[in-house]
C-alpha cells in the first residue's frame, strides 16, 4: 500500500510542478468600437461583399509584393560586401583554374599510356 502511494505521489509531482510554472495569458480586448461601420445584425448584399473582398485581395497582393521587394533589397544589401570581395578574387581564381586545366591535359594521356604499358607487361611476363 505504501508503495502505491509513493508511486502515485511520484507520478503526480510533475503535474503539480508544471501547473505552478504556467502563466495566465492576458485577456484579449475585443474591439467593441466598430471602425469599419459594419452592423452585425444587418444583411449585406452579395455584390457589396464581393466588392469588399476584391478590394481586400488587391491590398493583400500589393502588400505581399512590397514586402517581397523590401526583403529582396535587404538581402541584396546584406550580400553586397561579399559580392565585392568575390569580384576582387575572381581573376586570381580564373588564372588558377587555367593552370589546373593545363596540368590536367597531361594527366589523361599519361593514364592511357600507363594502362597500355601495364597490359603489355602483363602479357610479356605471363608467358
Amino acid at each position: 500500500m505504501k508503495l502505491k502511494k509513493l508511486l502515485l505521489s511520484i507520478l503526480l509531482l510533475p503535474l503539480l510542478i508544471l501547473n505552478s510554472y504556467t502563466q495566465t495569458l492576458p485577456e484579449s480586448q475585443s474591439n467593441t468600437e466598430n471602425n469599419f461601420g459594419i452592423e452585425p445584425e444587418m444583411l449585406y448584399p452579395g455584390s457589396l461583399v464581393l466588392e469588399l473582398m476584391q478590394i481586400a485581395e488587391e491590398e493583400i497582393d500589393t502588400a505581399v509584393t512590397e514586402a517581397y521587394a523590401e526583403g529582396y533589397k535587404a538581402a541584396l544589401l546584406q550580400y553586397l560586401p561579399e559580392l565585392a570581395s568575390l569580384r576582387i578574387t575572381e581573376p586570381a581564381l580564373k588564372l588558377e583554374l587555367e593552370r589546373e586545366k593545363k596540368r590536367s591535359r597531361f594527366l589523361w594521356p599519361a593514364a592511357g599510356i600507363s594502362f597500355v604499358t601495364g597490359f603489355l607487361l602483363h602479357f610479356l611476363f605471363a608467358r
